[in-house]
């Protein structure tokens, strides 16, 4: 019987949190059926023995045959193909929900919106295994394609949405912030309903990419942008790459002079929304600073 609902998992490296992160998916409490589906990119340590495990079990959980490392964009990709419900949710091996209503609520919710794309919630962000805030303040309820083109309002663990989004993701060309590109995706379809209930939990630690990537990591977001204004027409392109081009300015890896490049780009094409882009781009830069060192 086809799943209602199917979870997309990626996994990397997660031996010491993906068994939560598999148990608080199995412990949702719903009337209709899920699957867990779990793709791990060539972990060196015990994952893929954890979550082989599970997958014995229990036939909710597919785990999928691994015999390489492939990046965290095929691996994503891959994963979320591998999905067949009408809905797809995503959590990642080092996160967890703490709802076990989370997904029966996010489908009654877009069961009854047939116009959304998607829907996500508020989530409390964990450093050494302590909430130490909720992820983001002050979201409106309604997130359409201009209010994702800054910094993200909400958690990956949080998403669920609708499966055509599924083809418009792993039409795209290779980029970095995985969930960004998705984002951008399932607002396409719809706008994405917010609550500020918070259901998952998002362990903030030193060794997930957004603290190591370097500058040619991060410049692979600049491959989509032209793929999503090809999507959407509307889509504002140069306010997009004005934020990219901070993201890559402000990388931690990056060296002075690339740092003034990008940054000086950023503000170029930032311009495209003169005269409104003068507050907005040293907000957007002050908060970009303030999560590198929240990062920290």
């Amino acid at each position: 019987m086809k799943p209602l609902v199917s979870v997309c998992m990626i996994s990397y490296n997660h031996d010491k949190f993906i068994r939560q992160a598999i148990e608080s998916v199995l412990a949702q409490e719903v009337d209709f059926q899920i699957e867990l589906v779990i793709g791990d990119d060539f972990s060196q340590d015990g994952t893929y023995e954890i979550c082989e495990s599970f997958a014995r079990r229990d036939p909710r959980v597919n785990l999928l045959p691994r015999d390489r490392n492939v990046g965290i964009m095929l691996n994503v990709a891959r994963t979320l193909q591998a999905c067949f419900g009408e809905y797809v949710a995503v959590c990642e091996g080092d996160d967890y929900w703490t709802d076990p209503h989370k997904l029966s609520k996010q489908v009654a919710f877009l069961k009854e919106h047939p116009t959304f794309g998607g829907a996500a919630h508020q989530s409390a962000v964990l450093i050494h295994e302590h909430v130490a805030r909720q992820f983001k303040l002050d979201v409106h309820s309604t997130i359409t394609t201009t209010d994702l083109l800054g910094g993200r309002l909400f958690h990956t663990a949080s998403v669920l949405f609708r499966r055509p989004v599924v083809d418009l993701f792993c039409q795209s060309p290779q980029v970095l912030s995985c969930d960004r590109l998705l984002n951008f995706c399932i607002s396409f379809l719809g706008p994405i309903h917010y609550s500020e209930e918070s259901m998952c939990a998002y362990r903030l630690h030193g060794e997930g990419m957004s603290s190591n990537a370097t500058v040619a990591q991060m410049k692979l977001d600049l491959n989509c942008v032209d793929y999503l204004q090809a999507l959407h027409h509307s889509f504002p392109k140069y306010k997009y790459l004005s934020y990219v081009y901070a993201t890559i300015g402000l990388c931690k890896q990056a060296r002075p002079h690339e740092r003034v490049r990008f940054l000086l780009l950023s503000f170029i094409y930032s311009f495209s929304t003169f005269p409104h882009n003068i507050g907005v781009y040293g907000h957007h830069i002050f908060h970009a600073v303030r999560r590198r060192i929240n990062r920290v």
